[in-house]
C-alpha cells in the first residue's frame, strides 16, 4: 500500500549512520504479547489475539493498528519484536508518538523486500500516510517465513534513532508532538497478496 506512494515521499533529515544506544534503565511498560493487552481496545477482524499471540492479519490492500492507551512517552526507548508469517506480506511496524487514533509516527519494516522506512499518518482527509523516510534497504533487515525483526526505536526531543534487530539504520530529526505520545503496532498487506504478522515482546523505557 504504502510502498507504491514511495515516489510522492517526503524526506525529512535522516542519516544513515546514527548514534549507539543503550536502553534507558527505567522500564515504563513490558508485555511479551502473550495474551491480549486491555489497553489495546477490543479486538477485531484483523488485530486480534490467536495461539497466544498478537496478530495483525489483512487479506489485501489495507492495514490496521492498534495503540496503547493510558500512556504518553516523549523522550523514550520503545522496541516491538515482528515475526512474518508469510512470504509475502507488505509492512509492519512500531507505532510511537501516537496521540490520537489517526495521528501517528510509525516505524515500519518491509520484510518482503529487506527494508525500512519511517511514516506519518495523518488525520486530515479522513487519514493519509506521509512518507518521511521511503524503503530504505538495509542488510539488518531479514526476510522469508518466520523471520523476526526487532524494531527499536530511541527518541529525544525531535531526534529519533533507529535500530532493527540491535543493529543501529539511521537518525530521523522530525517535528516531535508537544509532550509526545503512546506506542502501538501496526501491519498492512498488498492487493492480491495476503499478510499474517505475529507482534512480541513490547518494551517501553525511560
Amino acid at each position: 500500500m504504502r510502498l507504491l506512494a514511495m515516489a510522492a515521499a517526503h524526506i525529512v533529515m535522516f542519516a544513515l549512520f546514527g548514534i549507539q544506544g543503550s536502553r534507558a534503565s527505567q522500564i515504563v511498560l513490558s508485555d511479551p504479547l502473550t495474551a491480549w493487552p486491555l489497553n489495546f481496545g477490543p479486538q477485531s477482524a484483523n488485530v486480534m489475539l490467536r495461539d497466544g499471540a498478537v496478530h495483525i492479519v489483512e487479506s489485501g490492500d489495507a492495514a490496521s493498528w492498534v495503540t496503547i492507551s493510558g500512556f504518553n512517552f516523549a523522550d523514550m526507548d520503545a522496541s516491538v519484536t515482528i515475526t512474518s508469517q508469510t512470504a509475502s506480506g507488505n509492512a509492519a511496524g512500531l507505532i510511537f508518538w501516537a496521540t490520537a487514533p489517526q495521528d501517528f509516527f510509525e516505524f515500519a519494516i518491509y520484510d518482503s523486500i529487506g527494508s525500512f522506512g519511517v511514516t506519518r499518518r495523518l488525520p486530515a482527509g479522513g487519514g493519509s500516510w506521509q512518507i518521511l523516510v521511503p524503503a530504505t534497504k538495509s542488510a539488518a533487515v531479514k526476510s522469508g517465513i518466520g523471520a523476526a525483526n526487532t524494531a527499536r526505536i530511541v527518541t529525544k526531543g525531535n531526534a529519533a534513532a533507529l535500530f532493527i534487530n540491535g543493529q543501529p539504520v539511521g537518525n530521523l530529526d522530525v517535528q516531535a508532538p508537544s509532550g509526545g505520545g503512546t506506542v502501538g503496532i501496526e501491519g498492512e498487506g498488498q492487493a492480491g497478496q495476503s499478510a499474517d504478522y505475529v507482534f512480541s515482546n513490547l518494551v517501553v523505557s525511560q
